[in-house]
């Protein structure tokens, strides 16, 4: 099999925008980093997104789309991962009828 390495930085499933609101850099604010590796389950080269089986389960995750070009069904990839709290969310505005 095919062993190709992928980098993400997430957040739950999707990366929050981060603002960054001391010196430090947005990397060195992150916490839990840990590698996943998987078997590839399935990939939209057109859409980014990749379902990843791995021991603790099927983790989907997305990827700019060219960086999917050379990855297929089977292959065994490694992902990245790291989270950063960006606090409580923010409330919605009530919307007006």
């Amino acid at each position: 099999m095919k062993s190709v390495r992928a980098v993400a930085m997430a957040m739950a499933m999707l990366v929050a925008t981060v603002g960054v609101a001391s010196a430090q850099s947005a990397t060195d604010q992150m916490m839990g980093r840990h590698t996943m590796e998987g078997k590839v389950m399935s990939v939209s080269a057109k859409t980014g997104w990749v379902h990843v089986k791995t021991d603790e389960g099927t983790i989907i995750v997305h990827f700019p789309p060219a960086e999917l070009a050379g990855v297929k069904k089977g292959d065994t990839i490694s992902v990245d991962l790291a989270m950063k709290d960006n606090g409580p969310a923010k409330p919605k505005a009530a919307s007006r009828k």
